[in-house]
């Protein structure tokens, strides 16, 4: 695999490494740390290489025979929907080849064999990924993951087996608007819920929720993702290798999304043109609303380390409010949570805005810019090797975690303050420099 450890042995990619994928545009500083400058020239290889693969050229080259989108459709005992989703799939009016990557979860019902009979009928067009054995509720993204080495077009869309699409024109589209704006990394639109037990129809607004077609990075992350799975088309960056990040049981598609977030813009389509339903057999219905927040809290928080420092504050305010939201829904009765769940979410709450109040005024951790990453490097170099040099014999016992606390509790002291100075002068001189 492109990210495994035969290509770079010295990175380790499934350790949630903050320096994994954050841009380090200018290692010259780091000249006098050995550490570091090996780091930042292992990067430096790793983001080459990503660049040079994950281009739609270079995926043509690796399979000149591959569709121009992929389809990724995730089942488990769907056996009373799987045919509208396959049949909202193979209606849409386009004029390029697209190929459809049933992954099944070893279902107990009838799934695989109306899977089958609808291959039996598309050979050329559907493909059969079948579980011997049941990942189960947690290790579904793992099962996810999978799917992901299976797509190979230029670009992609996921479906659950009880979703379905509504509009025939909805890959035309997308794909259309993606081809004529190659500044965005994926397309999505509105999405209509729909209750089974009867509750009137809803719909995901992600139009009106931002007030504009065009979602940032920090939107997808403040905004807890916002746009349904089912409703977004994605530019195929990374191949048959996607990252294992992916892999996290902890993942979900809000972290997809912030995944490929860091490539580029979402657009919204201001129509809806999918159905996400909700019955009790669905994956999450059948969780209770507990350890639903717990899963994505977990998420958020591994995510967040994968990310790096750029998004913080971002990641702070979406779990401030994710917390807030389930100690509500606690305090009215609507969600009876347990105490240790209850002490979980406060700490959370309390931490992430302990994060969020003292470090946004900072620079440091609120500018956005390409050189971010390399300057929140130097600064936590900087401070070990003060630390060094005042404590030789413990400095390699401190690990950047309690540096990161040193810049957060001691932000207001006069020697914090002199290190934002200069590290202002020195991104000033860098970029006079560039």
């Amino acid at each position: 695999m492109l990210f495994g450890k035969e290509l770079y042995p010295d990175f380790d990619l499934y350790g949630w490494s903050k320096y994994m994928l954050e841009p380090l545009e200018n290692p010259r500083p780091l000249k006098n740390s050995g550490f570091l400058r090996r780091l930042a020239h292992t990067r430096s290889r790793l983001r080459q290489a990503h660049t040079a693969f994950s281009t739609n050229t270079d995926i043509r080259l690796v399979d000149p025979g591959a569709p121009k989108v992929s389809v990724m459709l995730i089942t488990y005992n769907h056996e009373k929907y799987i045919s509208e989703a396959l049949d909202s799939i193979l209606m849409q009016e386009r004029d390029f080849d697209i190929e459809i990557n049933v992954i099944d979860d070893c279902s107990t019902d009838s799934t695989q064999n109306i899977v089958r009979d609808y291959q039996g009928r598309y050979p050329e067009v559907i493909n059969c990924y079948f579980n011997e054995h049941n990942v189960g509720y947690i290790a579904t993204q793992l099962n996810t993951y999978r799917g992901f080495q299976t797509l190979r077009g230029e670009y992609f869309a996921l479906l659950e087996g009880d979703d379905y699409w509504t509009d025939p024109k909805k890959l035309k589209e997308q794909v259309a608007f993606l081809e004529g704006n190659t500044e965005y990394v994926a397309c999505a639109h509105d999405t209509l819920k729909i209750f089974e037990d009867g509750r009137p129809s809803e719909h995901f607004l992600p139009f009106k929720a931002f007030g504009r077609n065009r979602a940032k990075m920090p939107d997808l992350v403040s905004m807890a993702g916002v746009f349904h799975l089912s409703s977004i088309v994605y530019r195929n960056k990374f191949g048959l290798n996607p990252p294992q990040c992916l892999a996290d049981p902890y993942s979900c598609e809000v972290i997809i999304n912030m995944l490929y977030g860091q490539f580029g813009d979402f657009y919204c389509i201001n129509k809806y043109m999918s159905a996400y339903r909700v019955h009790g057999a669905g994956v999450f219905s059948t969780r209770n609303l507990e350890s639903i927040w717990l899963f994505h809290m977990h998420g958020y928080r591994r995510f967040a380390f994968y990310m790096g420092a750029r998004y913080w504050v971002l990641f702070s305010r979406s779990v401030i409010g994710f917390s807030r939201h389930a100690l509500l829904a606690h305090r009215k009765g609507e969600c009876p949570l347990r105490l240790k769940t209850r002490m979980i979410f406060v700490a959370h709450l309390l931490v992430a805005g302990l994060v969020f109040i003292i470090t946004k005024p900072i620079d440091l951790f609120t500018k956005r810019g390409q050189g971010y990453g390399f300057e929140y490097v130097y600064v936590i170099e900087h401070i070990r090797g003060r630390l060094k040099n005042n404590y030789p014999r413990i400095e390699s016992l401190i690990p950047n975690s309690l540096i990161r606390i040193y810049l957060i509790l001691e932000t207001r002291i006069p020697a914090v303050r002199d290190l934002r100075l200069r590290l202002k002068r020195f991104s000033q001189r860098s970029q006079e420099e560039n």
